[in-house]
């Protein structure tokens, strides 16, 4: 396991090297040496990830959710809501139905039901924030577009997810479903994962008023992630746990937010040995800013590292063989999933244009936020969870594998490609944007 975890490290420096020195996109260099390593000395890098996919991407999930939605800021969210709300929830909807539409002419020789297409579009649709975060902080780009693109990556899982357990998955497996029952799930998996959120910030931020060190702090946001998830995801209950988690953290650090102009700026890091329990209820603050910014770089790192496990994952259970049997799929479904795409972020430029409460899209903009649908782990725990009884079970694996792989490659260099190309223009997007 000392192998694994040497090849893992050393795979996510060097794809960090390569980054910085010839400006490769992380999650190419990250794919691409894992892809190698395994093709030279796949005996020694083994982590039998067949056996243990899914509780493996579920363990890394969180963790790779974690930093974009702490950083995510509910004043941009109140700004961009109605963008986002059209990114993340309209877009992916139409995304389908369109997607279902368009079955009769991509796929004449599949007898897809409407359950199988809303499942498949679902898992084509599910994006990966920390890959498209990673290539951004590489560049200067505007604020409210690093915003549209984090804020839709962040929400469009949820509504993925919702869409392929709630409404997908009854109809494969028989059970009927109607717009009434639809719109009945959808308002109880909405309001009981905000709910479970607002509880498990409230007690998180309650144990951190008696808490004064970034490891403790660490700790605390750490399982704020993971209980919300968990809790959501409990069988009992079954709510969406991405969504759940996104308004834990976000509830916590608006809670911190607000405590932040009772300290000063340079207030210095505690340290462990410095503990002091506190005596009176002005002591019993939820955290500094200077406190905050280092656990921010801590989780930053564990969701990179988090991020190159799971592309390691994915490397390991990718067959080549039965990739290629079905290349041909791959490779229209990508296309259509691109072509929607880039006709939602389209219809959206439209719309921001002719309203005063969204931001103004322009054709730079479009263009960042069609190729910021990378694909990633999530996508595979849709595959996972198709009932083994599933006809088409061995085929949406190996064409959504081979989406997420193309989505990589493809997607992270034409952003690369954008950005460089118009970067002077993106520059000028920022002065204006401070204006």
């Amino acid at each position: 396991m000392s192998t694994v975890l040497i090849a893992i490290i050393s795979i996510l420096l060097l794809s960090r090297i390569l980054q910085r020195l010839l400006s490769i996109p992380l999650p190419i260099g990250i794919m691409g040496l894992t892809l190698a390593t395994y093709a030279v000395i796949p005996q020694y890098i083994n982590i039998s990830a067949q056996e243990n996919f899914d509780s493996i991407v579920y363990l890394l999930l969180p963790l790779i959710l974690l930093p974009d939605a702490i950083n995510f800021k509910l004043s941009d969210l109140k700004k961009h809501g109605i963008a986002i709300f059209y990114l993340s929830f309209v877009a992916v909807i139409l995304s389908i139905l369109i997607g279902i539409g368009l079955n009769y002419v991509a796929f004449t020789e599949y007898s897809f039901t409407v359950g199988m297409l809303i499942c498949l579009f679902a898992m084509v649709l599910a994006t990966d924030a920390v890959s498209v975060s990673s290539i951004f902080s590489q560049f200067k780009l505007p604020h409210s577009l690093k915003v549209l693109t984090e804020g839709e990556s962040l929400f469009n899982d949820a509504t993925a997810v919702i869409a392929f357990f709630f409404v997908g998955l009854p109809l494969i497996n028989g059970i009927e479903i109607t717009p009434i029952s639809v719109s009945f799930v959808l308002v109880k998996v909405v309001v009981i994962s905000t709910l479970i959120g607002f509880i498990v910030a409230y007690v998180a931020k309650t144990i951190l008023k008696w808490l004064h060190t970034v490891t403790d702090e660490f700790i605390i946001v750490l399982l704020t992630a993971y209980v919300s998830f968990g809790i959501a995801e409990m069988h009992s209950i079954h709510v969406s746990g991405i969504l759940a988690l996104i308004v834990a953290v976000m509830t916590l650090r608006f809670y911190m937010n607000k405590q932040f102009n009772s300290f000063s700026e340079d207030e210095s890091i505690v340290g462990d040995e410095a503990l002091k329990t506190p005596t009176t209820k002005a002591d019993r603050k939820i955290t500094t800013q200077a406190r905050l910014d280092e656990n921010l770089q801590i989780i930053s790192f564990f969701a990179l590292f988090a991020n190159a496990v799971l592309f390691f994952t994915l490397a390991e259970i990718i067959e080549f063989e039965k990739i290629m049997l079905y290349s041909k799929e791959i490779i229209i479904l990508f296309l259509v999933t691109t072509l929607i795409r880039a006709a939602m972020m389209l219809n959206f430029s439209f719309i921001s244009k002719k309203s005063k409460k969204i931001q103004n899209v322009n054709y730079r903009w479009w263009s960042i936020l069609t190729f910021a649908g990378i694909k990633g782990g999530l996508s595979m725990i849709m595959v996972h969870a198709l009932p083994d009884t599933f006809i088409y079970k061995e085929m949406f694996t190996q064409v959504v594998m081979g989406v997420i792989i193309l989505s990589i490659f493809v997607y992270a260099f034409s952003l690369l490609f954008i950005i460089k190309r118009y970067e002077k223009e993106f520059l000028q997007d920022i002065k204006d944007e401070a204006h």
